[in-house]
């Protein structure tokens, strides 16, 4: 079966209803999710291939941990069903949505940015439950060598700058990915996740923590890394913590 084409798109809240709708206030602004459609000339008779994102609060079926049986071969196809749930756990506060993470991660075939995307909501969710399996999936796939990590990193970023997802739920999971034995995979991750952070107007809380957490796999690892935004950072001067673990990052890329 061909692997459909996935694309990142952003949706909005569902329509208010007539009356007191007492729960559309309570629903996230904005989503980040993946349609999929079917490459040319393929006919999807199934609907397997296609996917078009639905509105915040619109009602889906809650199957999502069923896909990976579905399509076992095809990672990006489940990641990209497994979404809207994934994204309640960071958003909504569900329990229990993220839980198929290291199934999908099991998984074989190409993630894209749909899984990208669903580990870095999953290392945002509410529940630590939802965390740890958010984690397990990350530590699954660097292990089998299939972790895109300046992938996720740039999700998580861009979604923390959005203020689509709260920052400091990922610190915990990240430091126990490092401690787990990925310090490269969390330092590549971070690298990319720091430049939207760094360039929000007000960087997100959690900032500082994953800086210094930077610092601590660069040391580790010896790599270097160019983690654009960071000079101007530490050009700012001044004693805040963001500035203080800017520089130290600084010191451990120079030396």
């Amino acid at each position: 079966m061909p692997a459909p084409a996935q694309q990142v798109v952003t949706v909005g809240r569902r329509a208010r209803s007539a009356g007191y709708d007492w729960g559309y206030d309570q629903l996230p602004e904005g989503r980040t999710l993946v349609a999929l459609t079917p490459p040319d000339g393929v006919e999807d008779r199934l609907g397997l291939l296609t996917l078009t994102p639905t509105p915040i609060g619109r009602w889906t079926d809650g199957w999502g941990d069923v896909w990976p049986a579905v399509l076992p071969g095809h990672r990006g196809v489940v990641a990209a069903h497994l979404l809207p749930e994934v994204a309640g756990a960071a958003q909504e506060d569900t329990l229990g949505h993220a839980a198929a993470l290291p199934v999908l991660a099991e998984c074989t075939g190409a993630g894209g940015p749909a899984l990208d995307l669903a580990l870095a909501y999953g290392l945002c969710a509410r529940h630590e439950a939802d965390r740890v399996a958010a984690l397990d999936a990350v530590l699954i796939l660097a292990a089998g060598g299939d972790l895109d990590a300046p992938a996720t990193g740039g999700h998580l970023g861009a979604l923390a700058a959005g203020g689509q997802v709260t920052l400091t739920r990922a610190v915990t999971p990240l430091r126990d990915a490092v401690a787990a034995g990925a310090p490269l995979s969390v330092w590549r991750l971070l690298a990319s996740a720091l430049p939207p952070l760094l360039g929000a107007p007000t960087p997100p809380r959690g900032t500082p923590d994953l800086l210094a957490l930077a610092a601590d796999t660069a040391t580790a690892t010896g790599v270097r890394i160019e983690v654009p935004g960071l000079a101007d950072v530490v050009a700012r001067g001044g004693g805040s913590r963001l500035v203080a673990e800017a520089r130290r990052l600084t010191t451990a890329l120079a030396a």
